[in-house]
């Protein structure tokens, strides 16, 4: 059954129409959205599925008796990825963040690398590092130490 709700998307048509053609009992309704029995419990009442389009061309499907997406579109062999329009140039992007300055996190491992080198010395004590291990760590320190004084001489 083809019912087309909407000319929003000629690709979303197709899509909306796959859909409903896995479900029973589809019924139009007044405001152009379409009512079903839904596949993931057995609707004895009625038809407890409502199933539209949204604003940006996505699928919306409701079970008023309270099945969740994942339930309805599992039991029509989908996934709720597939109610949503492919999109080549997506609209929100990764934009880089800005909560600590490079500054801060390499002064958050300095004074990471600082601790460590204490927690070595003491194993160390205690023969519980061995003394190239030990160095190693110091040396790491050390090298941070150095970048961090060089690259806030150079401000």
């Amino acid at each position: 059954m083809h019912l087309n709700l909407s000319t929003k998307s000629n690709h979303f048509n197709d899509n909306l129409t796959e859909i409903i053609s896995r479900l029973k009992g589809v019924v139009k309704r007044d405001n152009g959205g379409i009512l079903a029995f839904c596949p993931s419990h057995d609707d004895k009442k009625g038809r407890s599925l409502a199933v539209s389009l949204g604003r940006e061309n996505q699928i919306l499907l409701h079970c008023f008796a309270g099945c969740n997406i994942h339930e309805i579109t599992g039991a029509i062999g989908l996934n709720p990825a597939d109610l949503f329009p492919p999109s080549d140039n997506p609209r929100y992007e990764k934009t880089a963040r800005s909560g600590f300055s490079a500054w801060q996190l390499l002064r958050a491992i300095h004074a990471d690398l600082t601790r460590l080198l204490i927690i070595s010395s003491y194993l160390r004590q205690i023969d519980a590092l061995s003394a190239d291990d030990s160095q190693f760590i110091s040396e790491v320190v050390l090298r941070i130490n150095d970048s961090l004084s060089y690259l806030e001489s150079s401000k």
